[in-house]
């Protein structure tokens, strides 16, 4: 008898199995290769899976977005190098490529009017699967209308700049108008992976000629450097340089802005095996007539084996954070953010 019920459940389940095989949805050809109804000539897209079928299609979504996000990190990064001489005691500093920044570009415009085409569960591994589409055609107008609006506020900005006679409202304005043709550069890059033509639609600006503008504003502008508690004795130098790295030439005598370093040092003490320091840099720009443009502060806290190493590593991060900050925090004093 029990032979006979382990024969029967056998059969029924190899049945179940025939039965399940015989009206399962065949496996698409996207799951594993290209989309044949959906060709790389006429459209972008992207696969994800999931035990559930919504996450797979968030998936889907998210990795097609990260195409176009890795393309503008491959697109998005420009460096700059100084270089540093001294002669007769005073430093100079030139520089050998223009303007390091990180440009941001949000992908969210770009993928409008991406649909989830086709789902697949694989009934197998319990999997579901899905298939986002973007049509190209559709993805390069999205950018050519982000890049419209780019062109718009680079002209605006542009015009701003001419017609302002505060030389750091000047300087700001064309400094906006350089970022906002660096991210239409990066949609321009973009565009030509996404145009089968790869052409694009060329700016009407020179970035470089803009940058270079903005390069000779930064160092035409007459700054000089002052300094109101230095406990280590390097916060001047470390302000010249990083002037230097932002395209600032620091002055030695009149001049028509001054900017004031301050550097504050609270010794912890000795804490479980550790010397302790917490320090406050702040910066502040003062004009001729003695007005005081912005002010701005960091926060700094370092530790180490050794007394001499922990304020060796404090101004270490003040020569970081004056090298990675000293520029924006200037634009902004133009603008009288603080």
């Amino acid at each position: 008898m029990n032979i006979k019920k382990l024969i029967i459940a056998g059969l029924f389940t190899g049945l179940f199995f025939i039965i399940n095989a015989v009206t399962a949805e065949p496996k698409p050809d996207w799951v594993e290769g290209d989309a044949g109804f959906y060709p790389n000539s006429q459209y972008m897209t992207a696969t994800g899976s999931a035990s559930e079928v919504e996450l797979a299609k968030n998936r889907a979504l998210g990795n097609l977005s990260k195409i176009f996000e890795a393309h503008i990190k491959d697109s998005s990064t420009t460096k700059t190098n100084t270089n540093v001489s001294i002669k007769n005691a005073d430093e100079s500093y030139t520089k050998n490529i223009h303007l390091a920044r990180q440009i941001q570009v949000s992908t969210d415009t770009i993928i409008n009017g991406t649909r989830i085409a086709e789902t697949w569960k694989d009934t197998t591994v319990f999997t579901h699967h899905a298939l986002a589409v973007l049509d190209r055609s559709q993805a390069g107008n999205n950018i050519k209308t982000e890049m419209n609006r780019l062109d718009s506020e680079t002209q605006v900005e542009l015009d701003r700049s001419a017609s302002q006679a505060d030389v750091l409202l000047s300087m700001s304005a064309l400094d906006a108008a350089v970022i906002l043709q660096g991210q239409r550069q990066t949609l321009q890059n973009m565009l030509k992976v996404i145009d089968t033509r790869g052409k694009g639609s060329p700016a009407k600006w020179s970035l470089a000629d803009l940058s270079g503008q903005l390069e000779n504003k930064l160092q035409s502008l007459k700054i000089a450097t002052a300094v109101d508690n230095d406990p280590v004795g390097k916060l001047n130098q470390l302000l010249k340089s990083a002037m230097g790295n932002a395209g600032f030439s620091a002055v030695n005598g009149s001049a028509e802005f001054t900017l004031v370093a301050n550097l504050d040092v609270q010794d912890l003490g000795f804490r479980q095996g550790w010397y302790w320091l917490r320090g406050k840099l702040s910066v502040k720009m003062v004009s001729a007539n003695g007005k005081i443009r912005g002010r701005k502060q960091w926060p700094l806290k370092v530790s180490a084996l050794q007394h001499n190493d922990a304020e060796s590593r404090l101004m270490t991060q003040v020569n970081t954070k004056l090298n990675s900050e000293i520029k924006t925090a200037i634009l902004e004093f133009s603008t009288g953010v603080n």
